[in-house]
């Protein structure tokens, strides 16, 4: 709901600011006076195309804001904003913050539906009316509606797992020799979880004992290792002739001495030696199998994932798929029976849908038409045309039937949707008929009608008046109107007003209570705001009206 809008420099207006309430609010004045410049305000404020003539002359912006009570869609309070520069562009806000026009747009959608001779609002839109007759239709349709969708999502779900079994033969073929490779490849290696690590760490180990073992066999050879040019060789060559020198001298016994000692420790150092290679765990076969083993998984890894846990996740999904597709012929037959099933029971809940619909369509269509006829357009018939879609393994649409409001405005004329209305006072008794039998179903919480009852006298207007009233029970309601019986029924008046000031063309809005409303229902009655007959009458249809 609306509670207040404020104008600034917007067409004729300077400044106006207006507190809305509940219920009624009607807007009058005299001819000329700029009673729509408040409509086209708000319509402008909604999101609608602005231009340049929409600025008050040596302005260099133009903004109008408005505040809703916008509880439903969970903000309290929203403050909506826009504003229009003098070079002809505009910008929006919502709650100070600024946003796109289209934001604005879907925005406002829900909140704010205005009917003028220009604008159509959501009533009038096609796309609104099979949800309309569908909440018309009560628990009944409403229960039919989700039997079809729950049989139309099983059917998209069987759709999509015929599409995930490769339908081409061949194509199916060859992804199967690809998945058996895969697997095979993957089965026949069987890596396991953390084995390329383990293979890791028992490389480097076995690889060090290898290279111990080595540098151990080459010393041992260089100090006894058989025939040859040895360590042990040379000392025993050099202990033969240091022991044929030592005949001789004294000092060579002593050396001849220390060279059997040292022939001694080199003895020792080789059993020593041979003893810590024999203690060696060297095991090349093995290391040589590690190193085989590694390389296999690395070519695993570098075809079928980074790490070997990726490699052994691929083959088990690879497997299942392999798996499935052995299924496949099996799988399809029984998936192609189960859709060929679900269309046929769509093809019911379809025919039930479309009698549930067309009972729905006719009470609608009796309501309505009471509704126009009251509202002087007995000769108007509304109808609902509802159209089948196909249904065909090709594709289900989302909802079976297509729904259209049509009317023919007169007797011999064919049917034309809602939309293709041409006179504004007969597109606007056309909304009122509908939104009076619809009543609630339809969400938007403030409804604006400009000029509704024009063309419109006698007791139409009475019933005008009191539709009008009705709607307001459940949306806020705001009318421009030149009929007095509308304006007394209000339980709000705004009087719109036009003046020169300075030099310059002024339109002001100011609520009237008391006499000051008494005086502009008069006026709408006679065209005498302080003729006693007229301002009696006034005081009669504002008690009759509750609006004193």
């Amino acid at each position: 709901m609306i509670h207040r809008v404020e104008i600034d420099n917007f067409a004729l207006v300077e400044h106006a600011e207006l507190d809305l309430g509940p219920g009624l609010t009607v807007l009058s004045g005299e001819t000329g006076a700029g009673k729509s410049i408040v409509i086209d305000a708000l319509d402008f404020a909604s999101g609608s195309r602005s231009d340049r003539s929409l600025l008050r002359t040596g302005a260099e912006e133009a903004s109008v804001s408005i505040l809703l009570d916008d509880r439903g869609g969970g903000d309290g309070e929203l403050v909506i904003g826009r504003t229009l520069r003098e070079g002809g562009r505009t910008y929006a806000k919502m709650n100070g913050r600024l946003v796109t026009l289209a934001e604005l747009r879907d925005r406002m959608e829900p909140l704010l539906a205005i009917h003028s001779q220009n604008d159509q609002q959501s009533i009038f839109r096609e796309s609104v009316h099979r949800s309309l007759l569908d909440a018309y239709g009560g628990q009944l349709l409403a229960g039919a509606l989700d039997d079809w969708e729950e049989a139309r999502l099983q059917l998209a779900d069987i759709d999509r797992r015929l599409g995930e079994l490769f339908l081409d033969p061949e194509t199916r073929e060859r992804r199967r020799d690809i998945l058996s490779f895969q697997t095979g490849e993957i089965l026949e290696a069987d890596p396991q979880p953390g084995e390329d690590e383990a293979l890791l760490k028992k490389i480097k180990t076995l690889t060090a004992v290898r290279e111990i073992s080595i540098h151990l066999g080459r010393a041992s050879e260089e100090l006894t290792g058989g025939e040859g040019d040895t360590a042990t060789a040379r000392l025993g060559r050099a202990l033969t002739e240091l022991a044929a020198a030592s005949r001789y001298s004294g000092r060579i016994q002593e050396l001849l001495e220390r060279a059997e000692a040292l022939r001694t420790e080199l003895s020792e150092l080789g059993y020593d030696l041979d003893r810590v290679a024999e203690r060696l765990d060297d095991r090349p076969e093995e290391l040589e199998a590690a190193n085989a083993r590694l390389q296999q998984l690395r070519r695993l890894q570098e075809k079928y994932g980074r790490e070997l846990e990726d490699v052994i996740r691929y083959g088990e999904k690879a497997k299942l798929e392999l798996d499935r597709l052995d299924r496949t012929e099996e799988e399809l037959g029984r998936l192609t029976a189960e859709k060929g099933r679900l269309l046929e029971e769509l093809e019911e809940k379809a025919g039930g849908l479309f009698d549930l619909r067309r009972q729905a369509a006719a009470r609608l269509e009796k309501a309505i038409n009471q509704e126009l006829s009251d509202l002087d357009m007995k000769n108007a018939a509304f109808e609902v045309e509802i159209e089948s879609l196909v249904i065909s393994a090709k594709g289900v649409p989302h909802d079976p039937q297509h729904v259209r409001f049509m009317i023919a405005p007169n007797p011999g004329e064919p049917s034309m949707p809602l939309v293709s209305i041409v006179s504004g006072g007969e597109a606007s008794r056309v909304l009122l008929a509908v939104k009076t039998v619809l009543a609630g179903l339809d969400k938007v919480s403030t409804l604006i009608f400009d000029e509704i009852d024009t063309g419109i006298s006698g007791s139409t207007t009475t019933r005008i008046a009191e539709k009008l009233k009705s709607i307001s029970s459940y949306a806020q309601v705001i009318c421009v109107t030149h009929n007095a019986q509308i304006a007394a029924s209000a339980d709000c008046q705004l009087l719109i007003g036009k003046g020169v000031e300075s030099g310059r063309t002024r339109t002001t809005v100011v609520r009237i209570d008391g006499e000051e409303r008494i005086s502009e229902i008069a006026r709408l009655l006679s065209g005498r705001p302080d003729d006693l007959k007229s301002r009696s009458l006034a005081r009669d249809l504002l008690l009759r009206g509750r609006g004193l």
